[in-house]
Protein backbone atom coordinates (compact mmCIF):
# COMPACT_ATOMS: atom_id res chain seq x y z
CA UNK A 1 0.00 0.00 0.00
CA UNK A 2 2.46 2.43 0.94
CA UNK A 3 4.50 1.41 -2.13
CA UNK A 4 1.32 2.21 -4.63
CA UNK A 5 0.63 5.56 -2.21
CA UNK A 6 4.15 6.67 -3.23
CA UNK A 7 4.16 5.84 -7.13
CA UNK A 8 0.72 7.66 -7.34
CA UNK A 9 2.69 10.29 -5.49
CA UNK A 10 5.34 10.57 -8.08
CA UNK A 11 3.68 10.22 -10.89
CA UNK A 12 1.33 12.93 -10.14
CA UNK A 13 4.31 15.48 -9.37
CA UNK A 14 5.44 14.46 -12.55
CA UNK A 15 2.34 15.11 -14.16
CA UNK A 16 2.22 18.82 -12.01
CA UNK A 17 5.81 19.38 -13.79
CA UNK A 18 4.35 18.69 -17.44
CA UNK A 19 1.03 20.58 -16.60
CA UNK A 20 3.08 23.48 -15.34
CA UNK A 21 5.39 23.26 -18.36
CA UNK A 22 2.97 23.08 -20.89
CA UNK A 23 0.71 25.97 -19.10
CA UNK A 24 3.41 28.72 -19.28
CA UNK A 25 4.61 27.28 -22.81
CA UNK A 26 1.55 28.28 -24.36
CA UNK A 27 0.68 31.33 -22.42
CA UNK A 28 0.37 33.93 -24.32
CA UNK A 29 2.16 32.08 -26.93
CA UNK A 30 0.99 33.60 -30.22
CA UNK A 31 1.41 37.77 -28.75
CA UNK A 32 4.55 38.89 -30.22
CA UNK A 33 5.22 38.95 -34.20
CA UNK A 34 7.42 36.48 -35.50
CA UNK A 35 11.09 37.63 -36.51
CA UNK A 36 12.52 37.38 -39.88
CA UNK A 37 14.02 33.63 -38.89
CA UNK A 38 10.80 32.36 -37.34
CA UNK A 39 8.67 33.74 -39.97
CA UNK A 40 10.93 32.32 -42.83
CA UNK A 41 10.32 28.90 -41.48
CA UNK A 42 6.63 29.59 -40.65
CA UNK A 43 5.89 30.54 -44.71
CA UNK A 44 7.44 27.51 -45.83
CA UNK A 45 5.06 25.66 -43.55
CA UNK A 46 2.24 27.49 -44.65
CA UNK A 47 3.43 26.64 -48.24
CA UNK A 48 3.46 22.63 -47.55
CA UNK A 49 0.62 22.91 -45.80
CA UNK A 50 -1.35 24.13 -49.16
CA UNK A 51 0.20 21.69 -51.30
CA UNK A 52 3.04 23.51 -52.30
CA UNK A 53 6.70 22.18 -52.25
CA UNK A 54 9.02 25.14 -50.95
CA UNK A 55 12.85 24.46 -50.86
CA UNK A 56 12.76 24.06 -47.11
CA UNK A 57 15.79 24.97 -44.46
CA UNK A 58 17.45 22.60 -42.84
CA UNK A 59 14.51 21.86 -39.97
CA UNK A 60 12.18 19.33 -41.66
CA UNK A 61 11.03 18.35 -38.12
CA UNK A 62 9.71 22.02 -37.71
CA UNK A 63 8.37 22.77 -40.95
CA UNK A 64 6.74 19.84 -41.55
CA UNK A 65 4.99 19.14 -37.96
CA UNK A 66 3.69 22.99 -38.42
CA UNK A 67 2.38 22.43 -41.68
CA UNK A 68 0.74 20.02 -40.24
CA UNK A 69 -0.68 21.97 -37.50
CA UNK A 70 -1.53 24.64 -39.84
CA UNK A 71 -3.75 22.08 -41.89
CA UNK A 72 -5.44 21.11 -38.79
CA UNK A 73 -5.95 24.65 -37.13
CA UNK A 74 -5.99 28.06 -38.19
CA UNK A 75 -2.70 29.81 -39.42
CA UNK A 76 -1.79 32.14 -36.93
CA UNK A 77 1.55 32.92 -34.73
CA UNK A 78 0.41 31.06 -31.76
CA UNK A 79 0.33 27.88 -34.35
CA UNK A 80 3.73 28.75 -36.10
CA UNK A 81 4.99 28.57 -32.44
CA UNK A 82 3.15 25.28 -30.97
CA UNK A 83 5.45 22.71 -32.15
CA UNK A 84 8.52 23.77 -30.05
CA UNK A 85 5.87 24.26 -26.89
CA UNK A 86 5.11 21.10 -27.13
CA UNK A 87 8.33 19.74 -27.04
CA UNK A 88 9.98 21.88 -24.81
CA UNK A 89 7.24 20.83 -22.44
CA UNK A 90 7.91 17.17 -23.29
CA UNK A 91 10.98 17.56 -22.30
CA UNK A 92 10.01 17.49 -18.05
CA UNK A 93 8.88 14.40 -18.55
CA UNK A 94 11.97 13.14 -20.12
CA UNK A 95 13.54 12.72 -16.17
CA UNK A 96 11.10 10.24 -15.20
CA UNK A 97 12.95 7.19 -17.19
CA UNK A 98 16.07 7.84 -15.70
CA UNK A 99 14.62 7.56 -12.17
CA UNK A 100 17.09 4.82 -11.76
CA UNK A 101 20.16 6.42 -12.75
CA UNK A 102 19.31 9.82 -10.52
CA UNK A 103 17.23 8.59 -7.73
CA UNK A 104 13.65 9.34 -7.66
CA UNK A 105 14.21 12.88 -5.84
CA UNK A 106 16.52 14.30 -8.25
CA UNK A 107 14.06 13.53 -11.25
CA UNK A 108 11.39 14.76 -9.95
CA UNK A 109 13.35 17.90 -8.88
CA UNK A 110 14.85 17.91 -12.23
CA UNK A 111 11.52 17.46 -13.89
CA UNK A 112 10.08 21.16 -12.24
CA UNK A 113 14.08 22.54 -13.44
CA UNK A 114 13.21 21.80 -17.06
CA UNK A 115 9.82 23.05 -16.62
CA UNK A 116 10.65 26.43 -15.75
CA UNK A 117 13.95 26.58 -16.37
CA UNK A 118 14.51 30.40 -18.40
CA UNK A 119 16.64 28.82 -21.06
CA UNK A 120 14.70 26.20 -22.16
CA UNK A 121 11.35 28.75 -21.42
CA UNK A 122 12.56 30.57 -23.92
CA UNK A 123 13.65 28.44 -26.59
CA UNK A 124 10.45 26.56 -26.13
CA UNK A 125 8.39 29.80 -27.54
CA UNK A 126 10.66 30.50 -30.74
CA UNK A 127 9.76 28.97 -33.79
CA UNK A 128 11.83 26.85 -35.38
CA UNK A 129 13.73 26.43 -31.84
CA UNK A 130 16.56 23.93 -31.40
CA UNK A 131 14.44 22.81 -28.81
CA UNK A 132 13.11 20.25 -30.98
CA UNK A 133 16.57 18.55 -31.28
CA UNK A 134 17.27 18.61 -27.64
CA UNK A 135 14.36 16.86 -26.83
CA UNK A 136 14.21 14.54 -29.44
CA UNK A 137 17.61 13.23 -28.84
CA UNK A 138 16.90 13.26 -24.78
CA UNK A 139 13.94 10.87 -25.35
CA UNK A 140 15.85 8.72 -27.65
CA UNK A 141 18.35 8.14 -24.86
CA UNK A 142 15.70 7.87 -22.05
CA UNK A 143 13.82 5.57 -24.24
CA UNK A 144 17.08 3.11 -25.24
CA UNK A 145 16.66 0.85 -22.48
CA UNK A 146 12.65 0.57 -22.26
CA UNK A 147 12.20 0.34 -26.54
CA UNK A 148 14.49 0.14 -29.04
CA UNK A 149 11.65 0.87 -31.73
CA UNK A 150 10.76 4.39 -29.54
CA UNK A 151 14.56 5.20 -29.54
CA UNK A 152 15.03 5.03 -33.23
CA UNK A 153 12.16 6.37 -33.76
CA UNK A 154 12.87 9.45 -31.88
CA UNK A 155 16.67 9.61 -33.19
CA UNK A 156 14.73 9.53 -36.84
CA UNK A 157 13.22 13.19 -35.52
CA UNK A 158 16.14 14.18 -34.03
CA UNK A 159 18.17 13.60 -37.05
CA UNK A 160 15.20 15.99 -38.92
CA UNK A 161 15.73 18.71 -35.96
CA UNK A 162 18.66 20.66 -37.71
CA UNK A 163 21.51 22.03 -37.60
CA UNK A 164 21.50 22.59 -33.65
CA UNK A 165 21.20 18.63 -33.14
CA UNK A 166 25.16 18.30 -33.97
CA UNK A 167 26.90 19.97 -31.57
CA UNK A 168 24.97 17.97 -28.74
CA UNK A 169 26.10 15.14 -30.51
CA UNK A 170 29.56 16.20 -30.70
CA UNK A 171 29.61 17.28 -27.22
CA UNK A 172 28.25 13.58 -26.16
CA UNK A 173 30.95 12.10 -28.64
CA UNK A 174 33.84 13.99 -26.68
CA UNK A 175 32.83 13.40 -23.60
CA UNK A 176 32.20 9.45 -24.12
CA UNK A 177 35.63 9.50 -25.33
CA UNK A 178 37.38 11.20 -22.45
CA UNK A 179 35.09 9.03 -20.18
CA UNK A 180 36.10 5.46 -22.00
CA UNK A 181 39.92 6.20 -20.36
CA UNK A 182 38.19 6.86 -16.76
CA UNK A 183 35.63 4.79 -15.98
CA UNK A 184 35.18 2.06 -19.11
CA UNK A 185 32.74 -0.49 -16.69
CA UNK A 186 30.22 2.08 -16.33
CA UNK A 187 29.70 2.95 -19.73
CA UNK A 188 30.30 -0.38 -21.74
CA UNK A 189 27.10 -1.01 -23.64
CA UNK A 190 25.90 -4.04 -22.28
CA UNK A 191 24.32 -7.43 -23.78
CA UNK A 192 26.67 -9.93 -25.74
CA UNK A 193 27.96 -8.59 -29.20
CA UNK A 194 24.74 -10.11 -31.11
CA UNK A 195 22.51 -8.53 -29.01
CA UNK A 196 23.70 -5.05 -29.18
CA UNK A 197 24.26 -5.55 -33.11
CA UNK A 198 20.38 -6.32 -33.34
CA UNK A 199 19.23 -3.63 -30.89
CA UNK A 200 21.25 -1.31 -32.82
CA UNK A 201 19.70 -2.53 -36.21
CA UNK A 202 16.28 -2.14 -34.63
CA UNK A 203 16.93 1.31 -33.97
CA UNK A 204 18.55 2.77 -37.49
CA UNK A 205 15.44 0.83 -38.90
CA UNK A 206 13.14 2.95 -37.22
CA UNK A 207 15.14 5.61 -37.40
CA UNK A 208 14.90 5.57 -40.91
CA UNK A 209 11.80 4.75 -41.35
CA UNK A 210 10.83 8.22 -39.26
CA UNK A 211 13.21 9.69 -41.27
CA UNK A 212 11.58 9.19 -44.97
CA UNK A 213 8.06 9.27 -43.83
CA UNK A 214 8.42 12.13 -41.68
CA UNK A 215 10.88 13.66 -43.43
CA UNK A 216 8.90 13.66 -46.72
CA UNK A 217 5.65 14.15 -44.94
CA UNK A 218 4.35 10.56 -45.94
CA UNK A 219 6.10 10.78 -49.20
CA UNK A 220 4.19 14.21 -50.57
CA UNK A 221 6.97 16.55 -49.74
CA UNK A 222 10.27 14.78 -50.48
CA UNK A 223 12.50 18.09 -50.26
CA UNK A 224 12.38 17.06 -46.29
CA UNK A 225 14.88 14.65 -47.31
CA UNK A 226 17.50 16.81 -48.57
CA UNK A 227 16.61 19.52 -45.97
CA UNK A 228 17.69 17.26 -43.05
CA UNK A 229 21.09 16.21 -44.61
CA UNK A 230 21.79 19.76 -44.87
CA UNK A 231 21.82 19.99 -41.82
CA UNK A 232 25.14 18.42 -41.03
CA UNK A 233 26.83 21.13 -43.81
CA UNK A 234 25.17 23.85 -42.22
CA UNK A 235 26.72 22.79 -38.65
CA UNK A 236 30.24 22.24 -39.66
CA UNK A 237 30.22 25.45 -41.97
CA UNK A 238 29.45 27.67 -39.06
CA UNK A 239 32.98 26.78 -38.04
CA UNK A 240 33.79 28.75 -40.98
CA UNK A 241 31.63 31.89 -40.87
CA UNK A 242 32.11 34.25 -38.03
CA UNK A 243 29.27 35.97 -36.40
CA UNK A 244 29.26 39.42 -34.33
CA UNK A 245 28.25 37.31 -31.09
CA UNK A 246 31.31 37.28 -28.52
CA UNK A 247 31.49 34.61 -26.48
CA UNK A 248 31.33 37.03 -23.17
CA UNK A 249 27.47 37.73 -24.24
CA UNK A 250 27.27 33.50 -23.88
CA UNK A 251 28.79 34.08 -20.28
CA UNK A 252 27.06 36.77 -19.76
CA UNK A 253 23.23 35.11 -20.94
CA UNK A 254 24.46 32.13 -18.48
CA UNK A 255 25.17 33.71 -15.66
CA UNK A 256 22.39 35.65 -15.86
CA UNK A 257 19.62 33.29 -16.79
CA UNK A 258 21.14 30.39 -14.88
CA UNK A 259 22.56 31.63 -11.70
CA UNK A 260 20.54 29.46 -9.54
CA UNK A 261 21.46 26.23 -11.49
CA UNK A 262 25.01 27.54 -11.33
CA UNK A 263 25.25 27.91 -7.80
CA UNK A 264 23.80 24.69 -6.85
CA UNK A 265 25.89 22.70 -9.86
CA UNK A 266 28.75 24.63 -8.76
CA UNK A 267 28.38 23.50 -4.98
CA UNK A 268 27.27 19.62 -6.54
CA UNK A 269 30.55 19.39 -8.63
CA UNK A 270 33.02 20.19 -5.54
CA UNK A 271 30.94 17.61 -3.63
CA UNK A 272 30.90 15.17 -6.34
CA UNK A 273 34.85 15.39 -6.85
CA UNK A 274 35.67 15.06 -3.31
CA UNK A 275 33.76 12.32 -2.65
CA UNK A 276 34.99 11.09 -6.81
CA UNK A 277 30.64 10.20 -7.43
CA UNK A 278 31.38 9.06 -10.89
CA UNK A 279 27.96 10.48 -11.93
CA UNK A 280 28.80 13.82 -10.88
CA UNK A 281 32.29 13.92 -12.08
CA UNK A 282 30.68 12.59 -15.69
CA UNK A 283 28.34 15.19 -15.98
CA UNK A 284 30.65 18.02 -15.22
CA UNK A 285 32.64 16.71 -17.55
CA UNK A 286 29.66 16.78 -20.13
CA UNK A 287 29.11 20.22 -18.96
CA UNK A 288 32.76 21.53 -19.39
CA UNK A 289 32.63 20.18 -23.19
CA UNK A 290 29.32 21.58 -23.96
CA UNK A 291 30.30 24.66 -22.77
CA UNK A 292 33.32 24.98 -24.84
CA UNK A 293 31.63 23.97 -27.89
CA UNK A 294 29.50 26.78 -27.72
CA UNK A 295 32.04 29.57 -26.56
CA UNK A 296 34.66 28.54 -29.83
CA UNK A 297 32.01 27.77 -32.43
CA UNK A 298 32.75 30.96 -34.50
CA UNK A 299 28.73 31.27 -35.35
CA UNK A 300 27.75 31.37 -31.95
CA UNK A 301 24.52 32.35 -30.52
CA UNK A 302 23.03 32.47 -26.58
CA UNK A 303 20.58 29.72 -28.11
CA UNK A 304 23.47 27.22 -28.14
CA UNK A 305 23.75 27.21 -24.48
CA UNK A 306 20.81 24.54 -25.48
CA UNK A 307 23.36 21.61 -24.95
CA UNK A 308 24.99 22.83 -21.77
CA UNK A 309 21.84 23.40 -20.01
CA UNK A 310 20.96 19.76 -19.65
CA UNK A 311 23.78 18.53 -17.29
CA UNK A 312 23.63 21.75 -15.60
CA UNK A 313 20.23 21.35 -14.40
CA UNK A 314 20.82 17.88 -13.38
CA UNK A 315 23.86 19.19 -11.44
CA UNK A 316 21.54 21.16 -10.29
CA UNK A 317 18.86 18.67 -9.04
CA UNK A 318 21.24 16.16 -7.67
CA UNK A 319 22.48 18.79 -4.88
CA UNK A 320 19.08 20.59 -4.16
CA UNK A 321 17.60 16.83 -3.32
CA UNK A 322 20.75 16.68 -0.70
CA UNK A 323 19.14 20.23 1.11
CA UNK A 324 16.22 18.29 1.68
CA UNK A 325 16.84 15.55 4.54
CA UNK A 326 14.48 16.53 6.94
CA UNK A 327 15.63 18.48 10.23
CA UNK A 328 18.06 16.80 12.92
CA UNK A 329 18.55 19.12 14.96
CA UNK A 330 16.35 22.38 16.18
CA UNK A 331 13.60 22.72 13.81
CA UNK A 332 12.46 26.01 14.76
CA UNK A 333 15.93 26.94 15.02
CA UNK A 334 16.58 26.09 11.35
CA UNK A 335 13.50 27.34 10.33
CA UNK A 336 14.27 31.15 11.84
CA UNK A 337 17.79 30.70 10.40
CA UNK A 338 16.41 30.32 6.94
CA UNK A 339 13.68 33.45 7.51
CA UNK A 340 16.71 35.56 8.75
CA UNK A 341 18.65 34.50 5.56
CA UNK A 342 15.96 35.18 3.10
CA UNK A 343 15.08 38.66 4.78
CA UNK A 344 18.48 39.99 4.72
CA UNK A 345 18.96 38.48 1.00
CA UNK A 346 15.96 40.70 0.54
CA UNK A 347 16.74 43.67 1.48
CA UNK A 348 20.49 43.04 -0.66
CA UNK A 349 18.37 42.73 -3.16
CA UNK A 350 16.16 45.87 -2.60
CA UNK A 351 19.61 48.07 -2.23
CA UNK A 352 20.81 46.54 -5.70
CA UNK A 353 17.24 47.16 -7.26
CA UNK A 354 18.04 51.08 -5.57
CA UNK A 355 21.45 51.08 -7.56
CA UNK A 356 20.21 50.12 -10.70
CA UNK A 357 17.10 52.13 -11.24
CA UNK A 358 17.31 55.17 -9.03
CA UNK A 359 19.44 57.88 -10.28
CA UNK A 360 21.65 59.30 -7.15
CA UNK A 361 23.75 61.57 -6.00
CA UNK A 362 27.58 59.85 -5.85
CA UNK A 363 27.53 60.06 -2.16
CA UNK A 364 24.14 58.29 -2.00
CA UNK A 365 25.34 55.75 -4.53
CA UNK A 366 28.20 55.19 -2.05
CA UNK A 367 26.51 55.27 0.88
CA UNK A 368 23.86 51.99 -0.61
CA UNK A 369 26.85 49.97 -1.78
CA UNK A 370 28.55 50.30 1.41
CA UNK A 371 25.26 49.67 2.83
CA UNK A 372 24.44 46.11 0.69
CA UNK A 373 27.85 44.99 1.20
CA UNK A 374 27.29 45.85 5.08
CA UNK A 375 24.53 43.37 4.97
CA UNK A 376 26.33 40.65 3.39
CA UNK A 377 28.77 41.14 5.85
CA UNK A 378 25.97 40.91 8.85
CA UNK A 379 24.51 37.67 7.21
CA UNK A 380 28.19 36.09 7.04
CA UNK A 381 28.97 37.15 10.91
CA UNK A 382 25.20 35.83 11.79
CA UNK A 383 25.60 32.44 10.31
CA UNK A 384 29.16 31.99 11.70
CA UNK A 385 28.32 33.10 15.29
CA UNK A 386 25.14 30.56 14.87
CA UNK A 387 27.71 27.94 14.25
CA UNK A 388 29.92 28.10 16.90
CA UNK A 389 27.07 29.20 19.41
CA UNK A 390 24.40 27.02 18.58
CA UNK A 391 24.72 24.05 15.95
CA UNK A 392 26.75 24.07 12.90
CA UNK A 393 24.08 21.89 11.15
CA UNK A 394 21.29 24.82 11.60
CA UNK A 395 23.60 27.09 10.28
CA UNK A 396 24.10 25.72 7.32
CA UNK A 397 20.79 23.84 6.45
CA UNK A 398 19.21 27.25 7.29
CA UNK A 399 20.95 29.60 5.43
CA UNK A 400 21.18 27.26 2.37
CA UNK A 401 17.51 26.80 2.69
CA UNK A 402 16.87 31.06 2.95
CA UNK A 403 19.10 31.65 0.34
CA UNK A 404 17.69 28.61 -2.00
CA UNK A 405 14.20 30.38 -1.38
CA UNK A 406 15.17 34.06 -2.28
CA UNK A 407 17.31 32.29 -5.95
CA UNK A 408 13.98 30.41 -6.80
CA UNK A 409 12.07 33.47 -6.77
CA UNK A 410 14.26 35.65 -8.64
CA UNK A 411 14.82 32.52 -10.82
CA UNK A 412 11.23 32.58 -11.46
CA UNK A 413 11.24 36.28 -12.05
CA UNK A 414 13.81 35.43 -14.66
CA UNK A 415 11.69 32.89 -16.72
CA UNK A 416 8.57 34.95 -16.84
CA UNK A 417 10.81 37.92 -18.46
CA UNK A 418 12.66 34.94 -20.60
CA UNK A 419 9.20 33.57 -21.77
CA UNK A 420 8.20 37.50 -22.37
CA UNK A 421 4.98 37.20 -20.00
CA UNK A 422 5.72 40.26 -17.66
CA UNK A 423 3.78 42.95 -18.10
CA UNK A 424 5.92 44.81 -19.93
CA UNK A 425 7.77 43.87 -23.22
CA UNK A 426 11.48 43.00 -22.49
CA UNK A 427 14.89 42.32 -23.84
CA UNK A 428 16.08 39.32 -23.79
CA UNK A 429 19.52 37.15 -25.43
CA UNK A 430 17.41 33.94 -26.64
CA UNK A 431 16.22 34.99 -29.88
CA UNK A 432 19.46 35.56 -30.94
CA UNK A 433 18.19 38.50 -33.78
CA UNK A 434 16.05 41.15 -34.48
CA UNK A 435 12.56 41.67 -32.43
CA UNK A 436 9.87 42.32 -34.97
CA UNK A 437 7.79 45.83 -33.91
CA UNK A 438 4.23 47.24 -35.40
CA UNK A 439 3.22 44.47 -36.91
CA UNK A 440 0.09 44.74 -35.26
CA UNK A 441 -0.22 47.93 -35.78
CA UNK A 442 0.39 47.64 -39.81
CA UNK A 443 -2.20 44.96 -40.34
CA UNK A 444 -4.74 46.86 -38.28
CA UNK A 445 -4.25 50.07 -40.28
CA UNK A 446 -4.79 48.43 -43.38
CA UNK A 447 -7.69 46.35 -43.02
CA UNK A 448 -9.00 49.93 -41.97
CA UNK A 449 -8.01 51.39 -45.07
CA UNK A 450 -9.67 48.34 -46.73
CA UNK A 451 -13.12 48.21 -44.72
CA UNK A 452 -13.50 52.31 -45.78
CA UNK A 453 -12.57 51.71 -49.12
CA UNK A 454 -14.08 48.45 -50.20
CA UNK A 455 -16.21 47.44 -46.60
CA UNK A 456 -14.16 44.52 -46.06
CA UNK A 457 -10.99 43.71 -45.13
CA UNK A 458 -8.07 42.23 -47.28
CA UNK A 459 -9.22 43.85 -50.68
CA UNK A 460 -6.52 46.23 -51.23
CA UNK A 461 -3.73 44.96 -53.24
CA UNK A 462 0.01 45.54 -51.60
CA UNK A 463 3.50 46.03 -52.98
CA UNK A 464 6.13 45.19 -51.18
CA UNK A 465 8.84 48.10 -53.08
CA UNK A 466 12.82 47.09 -52.23
CA UNK A 467 12.35 45.42 -49.21
CA UNK A 468 12.62 42.20 -48.50
CA UNK A 469 11.25 40.68 -44.91
CA UNK A 470 9.81 37.12 -44.20
CA UNK A 471 8.13 38.85 -41.37
CA UNK A 472 6.46 41.73 -43.51
CA UNK A 473 5.22 38.28 -46.00
CA UNK A 474 4.22 36.75 -42.47
CA UNK A 475 2.31 39.65 -41.10
CA UNK A 476 0.18 40.24 -44.70
CA UNK A 477 0.19 36.61 -45.80
CA UNK A 478 -3.49 36.78 -46.35
CA UNK A 479 -2.96 39.82 -48.57
CA UNK A 480 -2.44 39.98 -52.29
CA UNK A 481 1.20 41.19 -52.57
CA UNK A 482 3.26 41.93 -55.21
CA UNK A 483 6.80 42.46 -55.08
CA UNK A 484 8.75 44.94 -56.66
CA UNK A 485 12.50 44.27 -55.81
CA UNK A 486 13.83 47.59 -57.62
CA UNK A 487 13.00 51.10 -56.21
CA UNK A 488 10.28 52.02 -59.31
CA UNK A 489 6.86 50.97 -59.85
CA UNK A 490 7.19 50.45 -63.46
CA UNK A 491 3.58 52.73 -64.38
CA UNK A 492 1.37 50.09 -62.08
CA UNK A 493 -0.58 52.23 -59.63
CA UNK A 494 -1.15 50.01 -56.47
CA UNK A 495 -3.31 50.80 -53.35
CA UNK A 496 -0.69 50.25 -50.71
CA UNK A 497 2.81 50.44 -51.39
CA UNK A 498 5.21 49.32 -48.68
CA UNK A 499 9.16 50.63 -48.58
CA UNK A 500 12.32 50.83 -46.27
CA UNK A 501 12.63 54.20 -44.37
CA UNK A 502 15.57 54.91 -46.61
CA UNK A 503 13.72 55.17 -49.71
CA UNK A 504 12.49 58.52 -51.33
CA UNK A 505 10.63 58.87 -54.85
CA UNK A 506 9.05 61.91 -55.96
CA UNK A 507 6.47 59.80 -57.91
CA UNK A 508 5.42 58.30 -54.86
CA UNK A 509 5.49 61.57 -52.20
CA UNK A 510 3.46 63.09 -54.50
CA UNK A 511 0.11 60.25 -55.17
CA UNK A 512 0.28 58.58 -51.74
CA UNK A 513 0.78 59.64 -48.15
CA UNK A 514 3.27 57.89 -46.02
CA UNK A 515 3.58 56.72 -42.25
CA UNK A 516 6.45 55.10 -40.77
CA UNK A 517 6.09 52.18 -38.30
CA UNK A 518 9.16 50.67 -36.39
CA UNK A 519 9.31 47.61 -37.59
CA UNK A 520 12.39 45.97 -36.70
CA UNK A 521 14.09 46.35 -32.98
CA UNK A 522 17.80 45.34 -32.48
CA UNK A 523 19.10 45.51 -28.43
CA UNK A 524 22.66 47.53 -28.59
CA UNK A 525 23.86 45.16 -26.38
CA UNK A 526 27.84 45.81 -27.68
CA UNK A 527 26.76 50.20 -27.03
CA UNK A 528 25.82 49.35 -23.43
CA UNK A 529 27.19 51.05 -20.60
CA UNK A 530 27.40 49.65 -16.66
CA UNK A 531 24.54 51.56 -16.13
CA UNK A 532 22.50 49.71 -18.43
CA UNK A 533 23.80 46.31 -17.83
CA UNK A 534 22.67 46.93 -13.79
CA UNK A 535 19.10 48.51 -15.05
CA UNK A 536 18.63 45.00 -17.78
CA UNK A 537 19.84 42.66 -14.95
CA UNK A 538 16.65 43.65 -13.21
CA UNK A 539 13.73 44.96 -15.57
CA UNK A 540 15.33 43.76 -18.62
CA UNK A 541 15.09 46.74 -20.00
CA UNK A 542 18.11 47.47 -22.45
CA UNK A 543 18.51 50.68 -25.42
CA UNK A 544 17.88 49.57 -29.11
CA UNK A 545 17.97 50.47 -32.47
CA UNK A 546 14.96 50.70 -34.46
CA UNK A 547 14.43 49.85 -37.93
CA UNK A 548 11.84 51.48 -39.59
CA UNK A 549 9.10 50.85 -42.89
CA UNK A 550 6.76 53.34 -44.70
CA UNK A 551 3.21 52.82 -45.54
CA UNK A 552 2.35 54.56 -48.21
CA UNK A 553 -1.43 54.52 -48.93
CA UNK A 554 -2.30 56.22 -52.61
CA UNK A 555 -4.31 59.41 -51.96
CA UNK A 556 -8.07 58.52 -53.28
CA UNK A 557 -8.39 55.78 -50.13
CA UNK A 558 -9.05 58.07 -47.62
CA UNK A 559 -12.12 59.34 -46.44
CA UNK A 560 -11.11 63.55 -47.01
CA UNK A 561 -9.85 62.46 -50.71
CA UNK A 562 -13.29 60.97 -51.38
CA UNK A 563 -15.34 63.31 -50.22
CA UNK A 564 -13.52 66.43 -52.00
CA UNK A 565 -14.30 64.88 -55.64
Amino acid sequence: MENSRERNLEFGLFALAFGLALSIRLLRLGELPLTDGEARLALQALDLSKGLHPVMSPQPAYIVLTALTFFIIQTSNFAARLVPALFGAGLSLAPFHFRDRLGRKPAIILAFFLALDPGYLALSRIAGSPIIGVAALLFACSAWQKSRSWAGFWVGVALLSGPMLWPGVLGLAVTYGFLRTIIKHDIQPAGEPSEQRKSLTRVAIFAGSTYVILGSLFLLATGGLSAGLAAIPAYFGGWLDFTDVPASRLLIGLASYEFLALFLAIASLVRGILKRDKLIISLGLWLTVALVLALVYPSRQVADLAWALIPLLTLAALEISSYLAPIQDGKWETLGMAAFTSAVLIFIMINFSAIALAPAEPTALQLRWWLLLGSLALLIVSIAMVAFGWSIPTAVQGSLWGTLLVLIVLSISTSMASAELRTYHTVEMWPGESYTGQAGTLVSQINDLSRWKAGINRSLDVTLLGIDSPALHWALRDWPISISPGTNLTGSNPSIVITSDQFSSPEIETAYRGQGLTWHTDPAWEQGTGANWLRWSILHDFPQMDGKIILWVRNDIFIDNQNNQ
